[in-house]
């Protein structure tokens, strides 16, 4: 007889380009939690959600009896296009598992645009020599099959699960995984239900980012790229600010770290440097 497969008890639902899969890696390693080892995309998708739970418990192939079972899929919390879809996900979650613990990595939305930018760039959705500015201004952000500002949207992407799901949700920062990984892991470990003491060998290694920091700008004409100046940066973030005060008053965080240099700051940084 073959054993049915089980259903997840926590899921990562994005940001997209933000460690998620960091994240999903590093619970997998654990010896009480298994995640599967692809994006399983159901319930984001009608068609596959329609298809019953029987159908998405099969794809967590390798289960070996694992007390907490998950998935990192970033497309759960991607904002929608059509205002009726906005809450559809955390709906259909909630209608599976009441009880689901949700965890979401966001990362600063002017690195995530640009690192949402470099993928599709390479995947060949965006011509090669189109830039990032050219085109984020090209492009209706709400309308951009692409995301890459909506993608950046966390407030709006995340307002249905926080009223659905409360503190079953837990929001981590991408900056603190660089910063303290050990902490942003055991407080994972934790929210999903496993014992904190486990640490994986590897834990530290960030795997699978798109572009190391310093290289976040734009393609010069070599192929390379260079980081974004404070005017670009400044401009980017026009796109995100009023959605960073909506999160930061719906999460009680402080964001002000995601907030590029303003030229009052650029100035008195130049003078310390002269002097």
């Amino acid at each position: 007889m073959t054993t049915p497969g089980p259903l997840p008890t926590f899921l990562i639902i994005g940001a997209q380009k933000s460690a998620t899969r960091w994240l999903r890696l590093n619970l997998g390693e654990h010896p009480d939690v298994f995640t599967a080892a692809a994006e399983l995309s159901f319930f984001n998708a009608p068609e596959r959600f329609a298809k019953g739970t029987e159908s998405y418990s099969a794809q967590f192939d390798g289960w070996d009896g694992e007390r907490f079972v998950g998935e990192a899929t970033p497309g759960y919390m991607m904002y929608p296009r059509r205002r009726r879809e906005r809450s559809a996900v955390a709906r259909r979650i909630l209608a599976t598992n009441p009880d689901m613990r949700l965890l979401a990595v966001l990362r600063n939305p002017v690195d995530r645009t640009y690192s949402a930018y470099v993928h599709h760039l390479r995947k060949g959705r965006i011509p090669t020599d189109v830039d990032l500015l050219s085109y984020v201004r090209s492009v209706r952000p709400r309308e951009d099959p692409l995301h890459v500002v909506s993608g950046g949207w966390y407030h709006a992407s995340l307002k249905p699960f926080h009223r659905l799901f409360g503190d079953k949700l837990l929001v981590l920062l991408h900056d603190d995984v660089n910063d303290d990984p050990v902490s942003v892991y055991r407080t994972a470990l934790g929210h999903v239900g496993a014992d904190t003491s486990f640490l994986p060998p590897e834990l530290a290694e960030i795997r699978f980012g798109n572009v190391p920091p310093r290289e976040s700008g734009l393609r010069d004409g070599e192929g390379s790229y260079k980081p974004l100046t404070v005017t670009q940066r400044r401009e980017l973030y026009g796109y995100f600010r009023d959605d960073i005060r909506r999160l930061q008053n719906m999460l009680g965080l402080d964001l002000h770290a995601w907030m590029p240099p303003s030229r009052s700051d650029r100035r008195a940084n130049l003078t310390t440097a002269a002097g």
